[in-house]
């Protein structure tokens, strides 16, 4: 569930060469975004001058958000995919782009917005469902998460991290039987899911307390989506 989460990573090099040197006995302090964005820039400047970016197109455009996003640039991966969709409004696939770089950033209001574009735009995509349900658990909307994990299922029936999800949703309503089925199916398509075995542990341990499971449910909810 929480790897499922497009994880953004920074090159070895960028790591290597800004992370704090620790304490003995401390792990390394990791980078901040803010203390990359000098080396972000000069990513961005180098790969806009290769052929298959420097294109003034939509598709360009497009092409050097994903590499910037696959690198772990975050906020040159938003530039690009809003000046992609600027020269072609009617594409859904930088609106999905977009909203995925926004939910791994914490911007849940906008990441819906986007993928809600991207939806409206193209066709049934689990993938964009999936991801707006998590926006929308981000933002604390449960019903709209769960309406938007459920027909992500509906596209892809064997997503053991969609089935988690919404069995935590279902958790944090107080919906205890569909928590139950849910998570089992998680469980069932993926025997060694630590994440949904956790919540069935929850569910376990507060033996179907509804107050109680919601409170915990809500607890890691929080966890999970807490602003950085």
């Amino acid at each position: 569930m929480m790897n499922r989460l497009w994880p953004i990573l920074v090159t070895s090099v960028l790591l290597s060469t800004l992370c704090v040197v620790a304490r003995a006995g401390n792990p390394p302090a990791q980078p901040s975004e803010s203390s990359l964005e000098p080396e972000f820039r000069q990513l961005r400047a180098k790969l806009s001058a290769l052929p298959e970016f420097s294109g003034t197109d939509a598709n360009s455009k497009f092409r050097l958000a994903q590499e910037l996003a696959r690198r772990g640039d975050m906020q040159g991966a938003m530039e690009s995919y809003r000046a992609a969709i600027h020269l072609k409004v009617d594409w859904a696939d930088p609106y999905r782009g977009l909203g995925q770089v926004l939910l791994d950033h914490h911007d849940y209001a906008d990441a819906v917005d986007a993928l809600q574009s991207s939806i409206r735009l193209g066709r049934d995509d689990h993938q964009a469902f999936y991801w707006l349900g998590r926006a929308y658990m981000g933002k604390g909307e449960l019903a709209a998460a769960a309406v938007a994990l459920e027909r992500s299922i509906q596209l892809k029936e064997d997503d053991a991290e969609a089935f988690a999800d919404l069995g935590l949703v279902k958790m944090a309503k107080g919906d205890i039987a569909g928590a139950e089925a849910a998570i089992a199916r998680s469980i069932k398509l993926k025997p060694d899911y630590a994440e949904a075995h956790r919540l069935r542990e929850v569910l376990s341990k507060n033996q179907r307390d509804q107050p109680r499971v919601m409170k915990e449910a809500q607890a890691i909810l929080q966890g999970l989506f807490a602003r950085e």
